[in-house]
C-alpha cells in the first residue's frame, strides 16, 4: 500500500470568464514555483509557449501589474527592465501559502495576460502520487487570441454560421466546442509530472 503524504488542495481558476474555468490539483506542499507552473500548465491545457509570472498579494483587489516585484517570482529573464522579480525555483509554495483561503495570483502570457487565482483550498493527507488532478471546469481558451476580450469575440464567431470570422473561429478552436475540455488528457498530462517512485537497490 502507497504511503500516506501531505497535500495542498488548490484551486487553480481563470479569472474574467464565466462561466468559471477552473481547476483542483493537489500538490505537494514543498514544490517550487517553478513546478507549480508545469502543473498550472498541465492541468488548464496551456501550451507552455509564453513568458509567466507569480505574485502574492496583500489583497484580492490589488492588480498584478500593481504588486512590486518584492512579492512576485519568475524564470529569471536578463532582458526584464527595472528591479528584478524573485526566482521562481528557489521559493516554495509551502513558504507562500500557510492558511486556507490564502491567495497567489499566476499571470501567463505577458501579451494575452491570462490571469489565474491560485487559493489554498486545504491542507490535505493523500496516498495517490502528486500532482494530481481532481476537478475540471471548462476548457481554456485558444491560445494567442487576444486574451479574454479575444476569446469572447472567437467563440461568438464560432457559433454564428454567419460571423465574417467564422471559419477562422473554427480554425482556431478546432472541431470542439469553446469551453469543452477532456478531462482524462488533463489528468493524464498532470500525473506525468509526478516524481518517480525511489529504486530500491
Amino acid at each position: 500500500m502507497s504511503s500516506l503524504h501531505n497535500a495542498l488542495l488548490l484551486r487553480v481558476e481563470l479569472k474574467s470568464f464565466k462561466p468559471a474555468i477552473y481547476r483542483e490539483v493537489l500538490v505537494d506542499p514543498n514544490i517550487t514555483l517553478r513546478t507549480l507552473h508545469t502543473v498550472i500548465q498541465a492541468a488548464m491545457g496551456w501550451e507552455n509557449a509564453h513568458l509567466y509570472a507569480f505574485a502574492q498579494p496583500l489583497r484580492s483587489t490589488e492588480p498584478f501589474w500593481k504588486i512590486p516585484n518584492q512579492r512576485k517570482w519568475q524564470k529569471p529573464n536578463p532582458d526584464a527592465w527595472g528591479e528584478p522579480m524573485g526566482n521562481d525555483a528557489k521559493v516554495r509554495l509551502s513558504q507562500l501559502l500557510t492558511a486556507p483561503k490564502q491567495r497567489l495570483l499566476y499571470l501567463y502570457d505577458f501579451g494575452d495576460e491570462w490571469l489565474h487565482t491560485i487559493t489554498l483550498m486545504a491542507f490535505s493527507e493523500t496516498h495517490v502520487p502528486l500532482p494530481h488532478l481532481l476537478k475540471a471546469q471548462n476548457g481554456c481558451p485558444p491560445e494567442d487570441c487576444g486574451g479574454p476580450p479575444g476569446a469572447e469575440y472567437w467563440a461568438a464567431a464560432w457559433y454564428d454560421a454567419d460571423h465574417e470570422d467564422h471559419e477562422t473561429a473554427r480554425d482556431m478552436f478546432g472541431d470542439h466546442e469553446p469551453g469543452s475540455l477532456d478531462f482524462s488528457a488533463l489528468q493524464k498530462a498532470v500525473a506525468k509530472l509526478k516524481k518517480p517512485a525511489r529504486s530500491v537497490k
